[in-house]
């Protein structure tokens, strides 16, 4: 049987691939957002692009995620990540002039509604794809960074680096859960051939 007939036979090995390449395009993309926000902080004209942009990227993965679970029927927590994350993408919009501390209550908020999302979809999926452990530590890192953006939000030293951070961190759990998701995918589609 080849690959693709397998995959076609057996959509939860379909959907360990689809996932893994979402997880390698968000891990990459998270990576250089980070990056890219270090290097512009010192130039104040540019960095709203960025804040407008992961949030909207972000909605962008869940609309792709619930339609990689289409035949679920299961995507109302991929389809209130991408309310949410456009909300955010409407509320940076709205407080960009207002400085740094209510751009970081806006992330904040938007960590603990998205880590929450994220944390329970992860267990949910626990038990059918591999690489999920990691997103539940995700789920739970974003729950709490969110919480301490908007707690030290108006701390002088603490600034949009600390949102690079939050970042790292995700592109760091997204590399990990493509790489798990890697392994189940080889593993059902070699069973599959013999």
């Amino acid at each position: 049987m080849s690959i693709f007939k397998s995959l076609r036979a057996h959509p939860s090995a379909n959907t360990a691939l689809l996932l893994r390449n979402l997880y390698f395009v968000r891990a990459a993309f998270a990576l250089v957002w980070a990056l890219g926000l270090l290097s512009l902080i010192t130039l104040p004209a540019l960095v709203p692009i960025l804040l407008i942009l992961y949030p909207a990227f972000d909605a962008g993965s869940s609309l792709y995620d619930a339609y990689v679970h289409r035949a679920s029927k299961n995507t109302l927590a991929q389809k209130t990540n991408v309310v949410i994350s456009v909300l955010t993408v409407l509320a940076v919009l709205i407080v960009i002039s207002m400085g740094v501390p209510a751009i970081l209550r806006v992330f904040g908020v938007w960590a603990i509604l998205t880590g929450g999302i994220e944390l329970i979809t992860a267990i949910r999926r626990w038990k059918e794809l591999s690489g999920q452990a990691v997103l539940v530590f995700g789920g739970a890192v974003s729950i709490l960074a969110g919480i301490s953006f908007i707690v030290l939000a108006g701390r002088p030293t603490f600034g949009l680096s600390s949102l690079a951070g939050y970042a790292l961190m995700g592109s760091w759990q997204f590399l990990v859960s493509a790489l798990r998701l890697i392994k189940q995918a080889h593993q059902k589609t070699q069973t599959d051939l013999h």
